[in-house]
């Protein structure tokens, strides 16, 4: 007896086997993880289908219409020809393989390059621009590691849809290439961008490009994974924004991979520091961010002192200097944002904001909200009073000792608020002078 349960298929459709007397039919069934095709009677399963990178599809093309499929099972191709297909093509795209990317798009320029291969603007049958990156074989199994590596980022982009990340439509495969096909962007990379914009971005750019990298970061970081590489070069200004490049993204429980990894200059100080007994997550991602943030702000490095970046970026001492030829540099939102940076950048990841509090407060910036040292100081204590309710509530307490403990530490926090708007009230006049003359100084704690 089969544990399937047909009746809640994403999509079926009957297949036929052709032979020389009389087809053979079979009813095909799609679900989330594979496809399974059943003898028309019994519902007994003939053939299964993996969709997570290991099988490739050949489809069958005649006048831009598919007619059938085709895989290899027990060394034999086994061809199969149904109406629908297009269907079928298009709820499968991602997670497998498949092959003859001529029949489906006409490759045309070139319009970038990576450290994998070439990437091209392509046509598809239909008239829509789509891109396709092609990654050589050859290259990639020189390296170690090299196809796990892809076939593992092809898999989290697929499992990836948000309007801030780069969409994965289908994968193609020849004797020599991979073929990544994925939405074409009308924009250019963040850092060819600053390249033409020595002193920075404007503070409106500069606030839309992080609310929407907030937004993508928070979108993994609820799936529990970590990009591990947020920097310039994998941000594409375009409309949306759009945050691309997964191949060193990882699953948060599965840390231990690859454990230093990143783009000098970007790297989180307990990335880069890497102990095995201090494991990261995906806070690391946020001081990658507020790296990028002064970059937008400055269009300089935050390090940039030593001729060795990685080393400067390993020993995490760094300059918060505004750029006084930027327009904008008095402005009250860059002030803001200046003073939301340490927060980012805050060597210890227990310490360092959240991507959540990162875009509460940049849209409190946003929305003129001339108070930014008061709200962070507010949100940190709110902090402290959630994690202090939780220890308390993992230490078993009894309903008693819960409440008078809960209630001790919510007086204290209230007391903390009271008196941080008392510092906020005095130093807020302050703040415009203060920042005018800001040059701040953090080093890592040895």
């Amino acid at each position: 007896m089969n544990s399937y349960q047909y009746d809640n298929a994403l999509f079926t459709v009957q297949v036929a086997r052709k032979h020389f007397f009389s087809d053979k039919i079979y009813q095909l069934y799609l679900f989330q993880d594979e496809i399974v095709m059943t003898d028309n009677t019994l519902r007994q399963p003939k053939y299964t289908i993996k969709l997570n990178l290991t099988t490739t599809i050949n489809w069958i093309v005649q006048d831009n219409k598919i007619l059938a499929f085709s895989f290899t099972y027990k060394n034999t191709i086994k061809p199969f020809y149904a109406p629908k297909l297009q269907l079928l093509k298009e709820m499968i795209a991602g997670r497998v393989f498949y092959t003859s990317i001529n029949e489906f798009y006409q490759i045309q320029m070139v319009v970038g390059n990576g450290m994998s291969g070439e990437v091209y603007r392509c046509v598809s049958n239909t008239g829509e621009y789509f891109a396709v990156k092609k990654c050589e074989k050859m290259k990639l199994a020189s390296h170690e590691g090299g196809i796990p590596q892809l076939i593992h980022e092809l898999s989290l982009l697929q499992s990836l849809q948000h309007p801030n990340i780069l969409k994965l439509k289908e994968v193609y495969t020849d004797e020599s290439y991979y073929y990544i096909v994925t939405e074409f962007i009308e924009g250019r990379a963040l850092s060819t961008e600053l390249q033409s914009r020595p002193y920075g971005l404007s503070v409106a750019e500069t606030i839309k490009i992080m609310l929407q990298i907030l937004d993508a970061l928070i979108y993994i970081s609820e799936r529990g994974i970590m990009h591990r590489d947020i920097n310039p070069h994998n941000i594409m200004k375009s409309e949306p924004i759009k945050l691309i490049d997964f191949g060193l993204a990882r699953k948060i429980k599965n840390q231990l991979i690859f454990p230093t990894s990143g783009t000098p200059g970007y790297i989180a100080p307990e990335i880069i520091n890497f102990n095995k007994d201090k494991l990261y997550d995906d806070r690391a991602d946020v001081y990658s961010l507020g790296c990028v943030l002064y970059k937008l702000l400055t269009g300089e490095n935050l390090f940039h002192k030593q001729k060795n970046i990685f080393q400067e970026n390993k020993e995490g001492i760094y300059e918060l200097r505004k750029n006084y030829q930027h327009p904008e540099v008095n402005s009250i939102k860059m002030d803001s944002l200046f003073i939301l940076l340490p927060y980012m950048l805050e060597n210890d990841p227990n310490n360092r904001m959240t991507a959540k509090v990162c875009k509460i407060v940049i849209q409190e910036i946003d929305n003129n909200n001339q108070q930014i040292e008061k709200l962070i100081k507010k949100l940190v204590i709110f902090k402290f009073f959630l994690l202090s309710t939780e220890e308390t509530h993992n230490e078993n307490k009894t309903p008693h000792s819960m409440s008078s403990h809960s209630h001790k530490n919510k007086k204290q926090s209230i007391d903390m608020l009271k008196r941080s708007d008392d510092t906020s009230q005095k130093g807020h006049k302050k703040q415009q002078q203060t920042m005018g003359n800001l040059n701040l100084s953090f080093a890592t704690k040895k």
